[in-house]
C-alpha cells in the first residue's frame, strides 16, 4: 500500500542530479550501492584517539549510521524509524510516527525542491525500514513524505539502496518470515516491480550498472545467491547460485570485474559474474574459523578483502588477497567478541581514503594501518563500555554505535 502525507505534497520534481557525496558523506549501507565499506574521507589515522562525543538514544542503534552530504547524521533509533542529529551529536529531531527500526541503515539520497511557508530550499530524501512492515521516506527536516507497508508477516529489516541516475531507483527487501520481496520505487513512491525470493531475513542487495540496466545481488538464508536485473517496469531473476551454506547477516559485496564477495557458514565465497550464470572462483571459498557473518570490505588499490567470522566466542578479522589461487591470506587478527544478537547489525569493517582500517571485535575498537611494517598489529585501540553493533567514517571522525544504546564518535588523539 502507498501512502503520501501532506507534506509530500508539497514537494516538486526531483532535482535532474543528485548532488555528488561529499568526503563527509557517508550515505548508505557500507558507503555505496557495490557496499564495499569504501570512502575517501579519512578517519583517525595517528597513533591514539579520543571520544569527540556520544549521544545517548531512546534504545539501542542497530544498524549503520549514515551522513548527509551536509554532514547530518541519520540513524534508526529502535524506538523510531529515524532521528537526525548534528555533526556535534545533537539531536534535530526524531520521526513520531511507525515502528521500531533493527538493522535497516538510513539510504540518503534523491535531493529535490520543497517549497512551503518557510519558502523554497533543497532537502535530502532518507530511506529506513521497520518491524511494523512498513517502508519508509522521510524529508531532511523530518516531514514524512510516504510510506509503502507490506501485508505479510515479518518486517523490513534490511537496508535500502538508491538506485543510479537518471532513475534514482530505490530498492527495498522484505525480510518476512515466508518470503523475501525484493521491491523497486520511483523516488516519489510509486511501486515499479517486485519480485519474490526465498528466505531472504537479513542481507540487503548490493548493486551495479551491466550496460543499460542496473543489476541486484541478493544472498538468500538458505546461501543463494541471486542477481536480478532492472528492466525498468519489471524486475528479472537473471541467474542463481547455490552456495552450499547457510547465510546470516553477510550482505554481498561487489569488486572489480563484477566479482561478488560472500560470507556464509563456509566462510567467504567470491562469485564471478558472467553475464547470464556466476560461478565461485577457483580456489574459494576462503576457509574461516567458524561462520563469516559480516558484509565484506574492499580496501583500496589491489583490492584486499577484509571479513570477520565468529567462532565460539571468538572473532577473527581477515586481511585476504584476492588475486592468487588460492587466495592468499595476508594477516588475521583476533579477540573475544560476539556475533548477531537482538536484532542488530555484526560490525563489518570500514576503510578510509587512506587505506586505514577500522573494525571491532566484542567492545574494541581498532584502526590498522596498512603501510605499517606488521599491518596485523592495531594503529590503535579504543575500548567501549559495550559491545559494537555497527561503524560509519566521516572525515576525521569514526562514527560507532553500541548495545549501550549510545553512538559514539571517535576522532584523532589525544
Amino acid at each position: 500500500m502507498f501512502r503520501r502525507t501532506a507534506a509530500a505534497l508539497l514537494v516538486s520534481s526531483l532535482l535532474a542530479v543528485s548532488a555528488p557525496a561529499s568526503a563527509t558523506s557517508w550515505p548508505m549501507f557500507q558507503n555505496d550501492r557495490r557496499h564495499t565499506g569504501r570512502t575517501t574521507a579519512i578517519g583517525p589515522s595517528t597513533s591514539s584517539v579520543r571520544k569527540l562525543w556520544e549521544y545517548k538514544a531512546v534504545s539501542w542503534i542497530k544498524n549503520e549510521p549514515s551522513i548527509g552530504p551536509d554532514g547530518t547524521i541519520y540513524i534508526g533509533d529502535s524506538k523510531f524509524p529515524l532521528c537526525a542529529l548534528t555533526p556535534s551529536g545533537a539531536r534535530i529531531w526524531c520521526t513520531d510516527v511507525g515502528g521500531f527500526v533493527n538493522q535497516s541503515s538510513p539510504a540518503v539520497g534523491n535531493p529535490f525542491s520543497k517549497t512551503d511557508a518557510g519558502g523554497t530550499r533543497t532537502v535530502q530524501t532518507i530511506y529506513i525500514g521497520d518491524r511494523n512492515n512498513v517502508f519508509w521516506a522521510i524529508d531532511s527536516e523530518g516531514d514524512v513524505l510516504w510510506h509503502y507497508r507490506i501485508h505479510l508477516d515479518g518486517d523490513v529489516r534490511q537496508s535500502p539502496l538508491i538506485g543510479p541516475g537518471p532513475a534514482h531507483t530505490v530498492y527495498m527487501m522484505c525480510g518476512c518470515t515466508t518470503k523475501g520481496v525484493l521491491h523497486a520505487f520511483r523516488p516519489d513512491g510509486t511501486l515499479l516491480w517486485s519480485v519474490d525470493l526465498p528466505q531472504v531475513r537479513d542481507a540487503s542487495p548490493a548493486g551495479i550498472q551491466v550496460g543499460s540496466h542496473f543489476r541486484l545481488y541478493v544472498v538468500t538464508n538458505n546461501g543463494q545467491l541471486y542477481a536480478i536485473d532492472d528492466l525498468g517496469t519489471s524486475g528479472q531473476i537473471a541467474w542463481h547460485l547455490p552456495l552450499g551454506a547457510p547465510s546470516a547477516h553477510s550482505s554481498p559485496a561487489i569488486g572489480a570485474g563484477r566479482i561478488i564477495y560472500v560470507g556464509n557458514a563456509a566462510g567467504l565465497f567470491a562469485v564471478k559474474d558472467d553475464g547470464t550464470s556466476g560461478h565461485v572462483l577457483p580456489g574459494w571459498p576462503f576457509g574461516t574459523a567458524g561462520g563469516v557473518d559480516t558484509t565484506p570490505t574492499i580496501g583500496l588499490g589491489t583490492g584486499k578483502v577484509f571479513a570477520s567470522s565468529f567462532d565460539g566466542g571468538t572473532r577473527t578479522l581477515y586481511a585476504i588477497d584476492p588475486r592468487t589461487n588460492p587466495p592468499t591470506k595476508l594477516w588475521s587478527f583476533t579477540g573475544p567478541g560476539t556475533s548477531t544478537t537482538n536484532l542488530a547489525l555484526t560490525p563489518s569493517a570500514v576503510v578510509g581514503g587512506n587505506g586505514f582500517l577500522y573494525a571491532a571485535i566484542g567492545p574494541q575498537i581498532y584502526g590498522f594501518d596498512p603501510a605499517a611494517a606488521n599491518p596485523a598489529s592495531p594503529k590503535w585501540r579504543f575500548t567501549l563500555p559495550a559491545d559494537a553493533i555497527s561503524l560509519s567514517l566521516g572525515d576525521g571522525v569514526l562514527y560507532v554505535s553500541a548495545k549501550n544504546a549510545k553512538l559514539y564518535a571517535l576522532t584523532a588523539g589525544p
